[in-house]
């Protein structure tokens, strides 16, 4: 697959960005050449399957969308739309669960079945599928509530949606409105429909801090998740039984902190394209390894799929309108269909069931404090984090590591490898000798994690502050961030995580 930091990949970029530029007066040719150019990577790094099934899939929301607007059952048409698109992705997601029955049929009657092993996950579909049942709920909720709709896709606009290249491969969910939770760099709503229908003239929004992000994007992706994955990471999780316990708590820590690098990296780089191309994308990460409970964790976490599952998933269920057990069932059920979405293992169901049962658990704990403390339930919630500082330090500290051991099953290929390096953890301190050093590495994830929220608040207030330094202030402390990536970065490009998925 194409790699976006790739030296090929970045050549061309500053191509595509000249040229995009030069047609800065007419954003109509402006789309038409982003359309082919996210077409065109598409192509190379998914072959034409993919295409043929984003341009199929693209025609059938245009299609459904222009029935919700004008149709007099529009709910039957959302229903449709969604139920198209969820049998659609669930298809290609899981084909492997069919693969095999398809294969022994087309056996029994002589038929050929060498085309089954090319049948892939089509590049971005979850991501582009989840962004079309957005805008086909949005579109359906205006027309329910009487308010005309200001802006809808145009075809080629929608087609520009769904396969607009710093989103298709692994997000952001960008949004055809504005959703609540879900904002660009600056704090602001980013809802991408008035920012592909324009009729002024785009610009390139704060290069500074597109320039800031791209490296810091290379330096956590590049640099930091790869040689985290490369030392610690891969090598206890392919075998491990061979590995002492404190190496295997090393690769557990280690697999939550590269998989944020990895993302959060990807993610930040994506922004930064938006923004050099005048649209604004919304944030994925702030700060999640600062979260006190998994509730706030998940929503500082990917946070355009858990606003995703909030809108479209949990809300619909009934969210908290139904009572105490009602809403922990709607709860359980959001993140485990969340887990589901990553992966077709039992593995991935464990997870979501993981984080659904946490936060089963602490919207019970808020509960009883509440009752015991003769409060309201929103005065009784974050009770820990709120008791001062020490109470604080040590939520962050719980959540910290029941997101890492729920990551266990997340990172393992199945569920048996999982439930192997758990046992391994617990039985693995007994005549089992040191290969490495994992105490160097838990020192520098000590070091890290308590510098982490003062670079948290320097990187914001440098993004808020980029456009207001001298023109030229960051150039050189840039470059000589750039030449420290290029200089301890292993070797090889690094794939993103979380276009697997």
């Amino acid at each position: 697959m194409l790699s976006f930091i790739s030296i090929e990949f970045g050549l061309s970029f500053i191509a595509f960005f000249c040229l995009y530029w030069l047609l800065s007066t007419k954003p109509q040719l402006q789309n038409l050449l982003l359309l082919c150019t996210s077409y065109l990577i598409v192509y190379l790094s998914a072959k034409v399957q993919a295409l043929i099934v984003l341009l199929i899939f693209t025609v059938f929301i245009y299609a459904t969308s222009i029935q919700i607007n004008h149709s007099s059952k529009p709910r039957l048409w959302l229903i449709s739309g969604c139920m198209v698109t969820l049998l659609n992705l669930i298809l290609w997601k899981y084909f492997d669960f069919f693969r095999t029955p398809i294969s022994n049929s087309l056996d029994t009657f002589r038929l050929n079945t060498d085309w089954l092993a090319g049948v892939i996950l089509p590049l971005g579909i979850s991501y582009y599928s989840f962004q079309a049942i957005g805008y086909l709920v949005s579109l359906y909720q205006t027309r329910s509530s009487g308010q005309p709709v200001d802006k809808y896709f145009s075809l080629p606009g929608l087609a520009l949606h769904l396969a607009f290249f710093p989103t298709i491969t692994a997000g952001p969910i960008a949004r055809a409105y504005d959703a609540r939770g879900l904002t660009d760099i600056s704090s602001k709503p980013c809802g991408m429909v008035m920012q592909i229908h324009v009729s002024k003239r785009r610009r390139i929004l704060a290069p500074t801090v597109a320039l800031c992000l791209i490296v810091m994007a290379l330096m956590k992706n590049w640099w930091l998740s790869g040689w985290i994955a490369d030392n610690w990471v891969d090598p206890v999780f392919a075998n491990p039984m061979q590995y002492q316990s404190l190496e295997i708590l090393a690769a557990i820590y280690g697999y939550t902190v590269q998989l944020f690098f990895n993302f959060s990296g990807y993610s930040d780089l994506m922004v930064a394209m938006g923004l050099l191309l005048g649209f604004r994308l919304p944030v994925n990460f702030r700060a999640p390894l600062l979260a006190h409970n998994i509730r706030e964790f998940w929503l500082r976490w990917h946070i355009s799929l858990s606003t995703w599952i909030r809108d479209y998933i949990y809300i619909p269920l009934g969210g908290s309108r139904h009572g105490t057990v009602r809403t922990q069932l709607n709860l359980l059920i959001a993140m485990a269909l969340s887990g589901i979405w990553h992966g077709n293992g039992w593995h991935f169901l464990i997870w979501g069931l993981l984080h659904g049962a946490g936060m089963i658990l602490l919207n019970l704990g808020d509960l009883l404090h509440s009752r015991l403390r003769h409060c309201t339930l929103e005065q009784a919630r974050n009770g820990l984090s709120k008791s001062g500082k020490a109470g604080k330090i040590i939520s962050i500290v719980l959540t910290v590591h029941f997101v890492c051991f729920c990551f266990v099953f997340f990172r393992a290929p199945t569920l048996n490898d999982a439930l192997l390096l758990l046992h391994a953890l617990l039985y693995n301190h007994i005549n089992v000798p040191l290969s490495t050093n994992p105490f160097y590495f838990f020192s520098l994830l000590l070091l890290a994690w308590i510098l982490y929220p003062l670079l948290a608040k320097f990187i914001t207030l440098l993004y808020e502050r980029a456009e207001t330094l001298p023109r030229y202030s960051l150039i050189l402390p840039l470059l000589l961030l750039l030449v420290l990536v290029l200089i301890c970065a292993p070797a090889g490009i690094p794939g993103f995580i979380y276009a697997n998925f």
